[in-house]
């Protein structure tokens, strides 16, 4: 990645494992941001060294935090909180395009899948192929 914030996954990542998804919401369509679902643990952030030093943002319920380079302004990671049938989720993920091919994460073995972003019909849940307005 270029420039900061630097990010490396601690875990080795199978794709298996892992969701790996988009929407068709503007900040993913816009941003070509592919989400990898991690357990926080898994993450550690190279530099900057404090995660008060990267840039984020915040829009709907504001309950995630999306986090930028403040040199390129692609999105990086993010993590928060949302409602899920009832019970609040904690999820934590990184952008899988921001990752270095020397992180172990062969991006042509994960099976993508697809959030209703856009129409905010997040209850419709993944789908194999993109919703409406979406791109694969």
């Amino acid at each position: 990645m270029v420039g900061r914030p630097s990010s490396h996954p601690l875990a080795p990542l199978q794709p298996k494992t892992l969701t790996h998804s988009t929407s068709n919401c503007s900040i993913c369509l816009k941003s070509n941001r592919l989400s990898l679902v991690i357990q926080p643990d898994q993450f550690k952030l190279l530099s900057p060294t404090s995660l008060d030093d990267v840039p984020e943002y915040q829009f709907g319920s504001k309950a995630q935090h999306h986090h930028f380079c403040n040199k390129c302004g692609i999105h990086t990671f993010a993590f928060g909180s949302y409602v899920w049938e009832g019970q609040t989720v904690k999820n934590f993920s990184i952008n899988a395009v921001t990752l270095d091919p020397d992180q172990g994460v062969d991006l042509r073995e994960f099976q993508m899948q697809y959030w209703d972003g856009k129409g905010e019909n997040w209850k419709a849940g993944l789908a194999e192929k993109p919703y409406a307005g979406g791109t694969y």
